[in-house]
């Protein structure tokens, strides 16, 4: 089977899904024995190139297009099309992030992540928001797969797109990187509190700062626990600025909160082993989950973890971290009570993110690609 990827994620200051392709093509790169996978890039960089685990079962083809001729030429003529990008015909395509390439032949199969635009427009990105639904809508009519990481987000595709049968969209959770399935050595956290300031004890939040992510109760949730118990803890929010609104910044950044919650915008990809490792515990409250793969990497680093009970977060994590109402501002106070009071609640959920985080090794989510894309091949029509 030779397979085409669309490897526009790997390229720039990767996101999300440039990570999850990244893992992807190197746990790939280490199971396949006969597939072939050809992955096009556009003008890459040496680094940006390095990004693909090539071997002999997996390769790189690149290209030199300016990117406004390549997108004009996309929308008026429909060329060239991915197949004539790799430089090869392929059996299958494969684009993580649905974007619309034009294909002429073979089958073409997405994968579906983050479906706020869907299931809470109000809480998206309102640029994306714009485009998202309609375009998504023609690439579901073209795929022959759907793929997405999670029965949650599943549910919803086959809510709110009525020509998408059962049959057409499978689970295929992500996997968990070998970084993050073992705790940071506490030199490596001595360096990482040191490199970042982080000299008191602290409750983590990592990703990008967005409305659904529901910062705004669990801030106010540490306020709450801080007035209870007398601790030097701080909250860290490690990630970037995303739309969550300016009143919201200057919030967490006003001389009473700011000596408490601590935003670090910038988390270099090396170093979040350790961030985690290094917490007492680690929250995330979101309102809606599609997967919440931090959830498993904080167990895989030995963190404890308490999340929202909505969403997918119930069917990643299992019994293994303990579930809050988003909504309720003193559920989410108490388990911070609990961490810091009670060292055995804490040891449970250590000893149960262990265990559950095994069942997401990446070798597994690359081993249940394949098997879709081969029954992607295999289905006729």
């Amino acid at each position: 089977m030779i397979i085409g990827i669309d490897g526009t994620s790997l390229l720039g200051d990767r996101k999300g899904v440039g990570w999850y392709l990244t893992h992807l093509l190197e746990a790939l790169s280490h199971i396949l024995e006969e597939d072939k996978l050809y992955v096009w890039l556009n003008s890459p960089s040496p680094e940006e190139r390095a990004r693909v685990s090539e071997n002999r079962f997996v390769a790189v083809s690149a290209t030199h297009y300016p990117w406004a001729a390549l997108r004009l030429t996309w929308n008026t003529l429909g060329t060239p099309a991915l197949e004539s990008l790799i430089g090869r015909p392929a059996d299958l395509y494969f684009y993580p992030t649905g974007m619309p390439i034009p294909q002429k032949h073979g089958k073409k199969v997405l994968f579906l992540h983050e479906l706020t635009c869907l299931t809470q427009p109000e809480m998206a990105d309102p640029e994306e928001f714009q485009t998202f639904v309609p375009e998504l809508q023609k690439q579901i009519a073209k795929a022959d797969l759907v793929l997405t990481c999670s029965e949650y987000n599943r549910r919803e595709l086959i809510k709110h797109f009525s020509g998408l049968t059962e049959a057409k969209v499978r689970v295929v959770p992500y996997g968990v990187p070998e970084s993050f399935l073992k705790p940071a050595s506490t030199a490596q956290v001595q360096n990482l509190r040191s490199q970042y300031g982080l000299n008191k004890p602290y409750f983590l939040f990592t990703g990008r700062l967005e409305p659904r992510k529901n910062l705004l109760r669990l801030v106010h949730s540490f306020l709450l626990f801080t007035q209870r118990v007398k601790t030097d803890h701080q909250l860290v929010l490690a990630g970037p600025r995303g739309w969550i609104g300016e009143d919201f910044i200057q919030f967490i950044l006003a001389p009473q909160v700011v000596e408490r919650v601590r935003w670090i915008d910038s988390v270099a990809s090396p170093d979040l082993p350790a961030l985690y490792s290094g917490a007492d515990a680690f929250f995330l409250p979101s309102v809606r989950e599609s997967f919440g793969l931090p959830a498993l990497e904080a167990m895989g680093c030995g963190t404890p973890v308490i999340c929202s009970n909505t969403g997918a977060l119930s069917e990643v994590v299992g019994d293994a971290a303990w579930l809050v109402d988003p909504t309720k501002v003193p559920d989410w106070s108490l388990a911070m009570q609990r961490i810091v009071t009670e060292p055995e609640f804490g040891r449970l959920l250590r000893e149960k993110g262990r265990t559950r985080v095994g069942l997401f090794k990446m070798e597994n989510s690359a081993k249940q690609t394949l098997a879709a894309f081969r029954l992607a091949v295999q289905t006729h029509g």
